[in-house]
């Protein structure tokens, strides 16, 4: 018999993801037509973010590259290992210093959106994710972010 998501028997759970980025996890880990089985909450209340979203991917584990990558869409969450209905390793997500060809810089004139893209990460006063263009120079709040290489 299969237990349901909630019951994960062996998997990841990610939470605390800030509201509004499960899907752009979704979409970066190819999640949409696979057949895994995903849980996925979405708003649901936080006392730490006011409001977050929740993934849990059955029979899943993350490589290094997609943890990296995911990261820049979930700094601050929790990344949960579960074997046999236990937690065995719990992780909190760091904003990486670097990401390479995922975004696509909003600079139309920028000659990264012929090329593999590069950006450095920060976060602003108000915690915001800002990413900088190797090339351009130029800044952007990743909420402003449009276009993905996703």
């Amino acid at each position: 018999m299969k237990k349901h998501i909630a019951d994960l028997e062996n998997g990841i759970n990610i939470d605390h993801i800030p509201h509004g980025n499960a899907l752009f996890i979704i979409q970066t880990l190819r999640l949409f037509n696979s057949d895994m089985q995903v849980g996925v909450g979405l708003n649901l209340p936080s006392n730490r973010l006011g409001r977050k979203d929740l993934l849990k991917i059955a029979d899943y584990c993350l490589n290094e590259n997609e943890q990296h990558t995911i990261s820049l869409f979930a700094s601050g969450a929790t990344l949960s290992i579960i074997k046999d209905y236990e937690v065995i390793s719990k992780t909190i997500l760091s904003l990486p210093k670097e990401i390479s060809n995922l975004i696509i810089c909003p600079n139309t004139r920028c000659v990264s959106r012929q090329y593999k893209s590069k950006f450095t990460t920060d976060k602003d006063r108000k915690n915001h994710v800002k990413v900088k263009c190797h090339y351009c120079e130029q800044e952007f709040l990743l909420d402003s972010i449009k276009e993905y290489n996703i």
